[in-house]
């Protein structure tokens, strides 16, 4: 019995921790060290998926020459440098882009399923990862907002 309370003791602070995972806090009430431990987790997310989709592109590339998954290099590249620049100096454009990116990749998805075969589960599913991908972007273009607006409150004092 003593073991389990001291288990169950340790779960909250992997689960929840204040300045570490603030994924339940309003983006105008973040600090800014909450606001930089969201955007690095987002940041990691996001560029591992699209340093593998650059990868699979370079190797497509080395074999068929298609101009098609320089492309896609391009793309991957402007969004992990997007995800630097987002995260080192809170630039909004690039903020943008790595917002968007997910869910034009998820709309490419989308579309290939109206083209091909209409499964209607992968449909509702990709719909669903396309409503809650946009959601989060809004989520962290207001992040990047008030991370910016209280670093300038704080250089002006």
């Amino acid at each position: 019995m003593l073991n389990k309370s001291i288990f169950f003791s340790k779960i909250p602070k992997y689960i929840y921790h204040k300045d570490k995972t603030p994924y339940f806090t309003s983006p105008k009430e973040m600090t800014l060290v909450q606001s930089q431990y969201e955007l690095f987790s987002y940041g990691v997310l996001i560029g591992s998926i699209f340093s593998f989709i650059g990868l699979a592109a370079f190797l497509n590339y080395k074999s068929s020459n298609e101009i098609l998954y320089v492309a896609w290099m391009i793309i991957s590249f402007m969004v992990l440098v997007s995800i630097h620049f987002t995260i080192k100096k809170g630039l909004m454009l690039c903020c943008v882009l790595i917002s968007i990116a997910p869910s034009i990749v998820v709309s490419h998805l989308i579309y290939d399923q109206l083209i091909g075969d209409k499964n209607f589960v992968k449909m509702v599913l990709l719909s669903t990862l396309l409503m809650i991908l946009i959601k989060y972007g809004i989520r962290l273009i207001k992040i990047v907002y008030f991370q910016n607006s209280k670093s300038n409150l704080i250089e002006r004092q």
